[in-house]
């Protein structure tokens, strides 16, 4: 086998971050070299827990260290005019289901022979990237870009490091949940994300733009779960679950509904790029604090006042090779 994409997940642990987390610990052509989370989904100690529980699950508790990470955003809730000071965000409603782990039907309940590291996440990544090689780590994104963004300030000189920053986050046609014009990740943290697109990465935006064209339908879950490993009824179930609660749902013609499990194509991303259409854009993120706080920007200008791009900007995905990549992933690593 050639040599595995070493990994690193940085994830705020909902229900597609678990989806993402589980195939990346159960693909063998992945190295996860460790985990950090971040506030988001939910308060950074319950996003922990759930990562912690992921990691259980997978019996991989003696090879995955957990390391918990920010809890707040660093500017968005010191503003008084924005949604997320209106209460502390762990707290606040209209975020995601809290219960969506615990109640999954197919995941014992934890022994939590596994606990967080004694680092923090920030700590940690800074230490791990500055011991590895140039290019030698991709970073997977799929939470607010809280702590990437601490990591990189406190020391540029993780930059090189990394092979590529893989970011779940933006919209160009959507938004989210909590807001007219952005999606919830970069609507969380604006900061953070416009702070690591102008940080030098070689960045890949995995945007809404993107997950709603990477659907998976209850049809498709049930392939899944007919996989037969626990593993693949934890999917199935997880994909259902947030089919149920998500606002970003769809329905075909056919009455289908369309669940886009976000944090997993960017993952996918890493094993088969070609899964993503993409292009390359000079991205920005708006940080004034109006309606259109956190929205992701892309400059459309030609010719000789073109800026330089900074990232690939996905605008579509392959949803077969995404659907086919869950269903061989589980389904190997049943025969193992």
């Amino acid at each position: 086998m050639a040599d595995k994409h070493k990994i690193i997940m940085d994830v705020d642990t909902g229900s597609d971050d678990a989806v993402a987390l589980i195939l990346a610990m159960l693909d063998d052509t992945f190295d996860l070299l460790g985990v950090t989370s971040v506030g988001g989904n939910l308060e950074v100690k319950l996003t922990t827990e759930n990562t912690l529980r992921m990691v259980e699950f997978c019996e991989k508790q003696d090879r995955v260290g957990v390391y918990r990470g920010a809890d707040l955003p660093l500017v968005s809730t010191l503003l008084p005019t924005t949604a997320q000071s209106q209460l502390p965000l762990p707290r606040r409603e209209g975020v995601s289901v809290p219960e969506g782990l615990h109640h999954a039907a197919h995941i014992p309940t934890p022994k939590f022979t596994i606990k967080e590291q004694d680092d923090c996440a920030v700590v940690w990544l800074i230490h791990t990237l500055r011991a590895a090689g140039d290019g030698e780590i991709t970073l997977v994104a799929v939470g607010p870009l809280t702590n990437i963004a601490l990591a990189v300030r406190a020391d540029p000189r993780i930059v090189p490091k990394v092979k590529e920053l893989v970011i779940m986050g933006g919209a160009e046609q959507y938004a989210g949940s909590n807001s007219m014009c952005a999606e919830f990740n970069a609507w969380v943290d604006p900061e953070a994300l416009e702070i690591v697109l102008q940080a030098g990465f070689k960045t890949t935006l995995v945007p809404l733009d993107a997950t709603f064209s990477a659907y998976i339908t209850p049809s498709d879950a049930e392939r899944i779960r007919a996989v037969g490993t626990p593993q693949a009824d934890m999917l199935a179930d997880l994909i259902l679950k947030y089919g149920t609660a998500s606002m970003l749902k769809g329905i075909d013609p056919e009455g289908e509904t369309h669940i886009p499990i976000h944090d997993a194509l960017a993952l996918c991303s890493v094993r088969y790029p070609q899964v993503l259409k993409r292009k390359a854009a000079c991205c920005h993120v708006d940080i004034s604090g109006g309606h259109a706080y956190g929205q992701t920007i892309l400059d459309r200008r030609r010719g000789e006042s073109a800026p330089e791009p900074n990232c690939e900007f996905a605008f579509g995905a392959d949803r077969e090779l995404f659907l086919s990549w869950i269903v061989d992933v589980l389904t190997k690593a049943k025969g193992e």
